[in-house]
């Protein structure tokens, strides 16, 4: 058993804009295959630029507010509850055109 509580674990910079702020509730090799599973916060106007994961899935759930993201040049507006999959080596990009936060919880899943 391991027990995580998110108010002691210091804020770090996601790997694709250090400005956004995240907090890693489970590191790379805690479970096999499994990436990360963090929480972010997305301030009005952050964003991520389009990138992919050549062998990693992504699973984003929305716990405030809404975030916009654009999936092989699909956009999508995801709003609280929602959850969304992004498959390994699908370009994607996610943005805060909005007046609030929006939180999420998100993890990755590594298929090699």
């Amino acid at each position: 058993m391991k027990i995580v509580r998110s108010q002691e674990i210091a804020e770090i910079g996601v790997s694709h804009n250090e400005e956004i702020k995240k907090k890693v509730l489970l590191e790379k090799g805690t479970i096999p295959q499994l990436m990360n599973f963090s929480s972010a916060v997305f301030k009005p106007g952050q964003f991520v630029e389009t990138h992919n994961h050549p062998t990693m899935y992504e699973v984003f759930y929305i716990l405030k507010g809404r975030a916009e993201f654009i999936v092989n040049q699909e956009k999508v507006i995801l709003e609280v509850g929602d959850c969304i999959t992004i498959d390994q080596g699908e370009w994607h990009s996610q943005s805060n055109p909005y007046t609030e936060n929006v939180e999420w919880v998100y993890f990755g899943i590594a298929t090699d």
